[in-house]
């Protein structure tokens, strides 16, 4: 396997495993990001894969579903949607329903292009944005396996992020005005948030590192005297 199949299929890991999961529900609901008893599912605010490298969050009014986290020494997966949805209305502000996927793996030298992600998808991409954060394709087809109601086009999207390739995916309900450019503009918005929450967190594993015992440092300077 040459390493573009590879990363290709890092990214596609996401779309792997919303596959496997049960799209019908209740009227519309968001019956992938349930609990098999149809309790509402753990909702946090963020959450760290690749052994800490990566810290995934989304915008206000949007949380990552605890239920759904994958993590490995690699990468991992992790979706987010509303908070309110989420919670079964218990936390969170009423926002437009979308279902983000992030999924993280080792990289290559580069992200898999939009054209390639499309190919390995079987579809054709029909726009493309090339934003801050991120490079945004437009999926003609496959986002109808996402949840009940979710329309066919979806966005995706990948970028390098140290040595982790971040592939993201959105889902939106028919209709909604996230199928159009305001979800590149979200993609754009949750890959802005992944980049500076990530940044934060290694810098802090590297302030941490770089903090020495006082007893350490004392006996350092000791044995490293030339005149003893």
């Amino acid at each position: 396997m040459t390493p573009v199949v590879t990363k290709i299929c890092v990214a596609l890991l996401g779309a792997t495993l919303l596959a496997g999961c049960d799209a019908s529900g209740n009227a519309g609901g968001l019956a992938f990001l349930e609990t098999p008893d149809g309790t509402p599912a753990p909702v946090i605010t963020s959450a760290r894969l690749a052994n800490g490298q990566v810290t995934v969050s989304g915008p206000e009014g949007y949380c990552v579903d605890a239920s759904t986290l994958r993590r490995t020494p690699a990468g991992g997966f992790a979706a987010i949607a509303s908070c309110n949805i989420l919670s079964n209305g218990q936390s969170g502000p009423i926002v437009e329903p979308v279902l983000v996927t992030v999924t993280v793996g080792r990289a290559g030298t580069d992200a898999p292009g939009l054209e390639d992600l499309a190919n390995a998808l079987g579809t054709e991409l029909t726009q493309t944005r090339e934003l801050s954060a991120v490079n945004a394709g437009r999926m003609a087809s496959g986002g109808q396996t996402a949840f009940q109601g979710s329309d066919p086009r979806h966005w995706r999207g990948t970028f390098i992020l140290g040595n982790r390739v971040v592939g993201l995916a959105l889902y939106a309900p028919q209709g909604s005005p996230f199928v159009g450019a305001q979800g590149a503009a979200f993609l754009n918005t949750v890959s802005s948030r992944i980049r500076a929450s990530s940044q934060v967190a290694q810098r802090s594993a590297e302030q941490s590192q770089a903090t020495t015992d006082p007893l350490a440092a004392q006996l350092g300077r000791l044995f490293g005297r030339r005149d003893l």
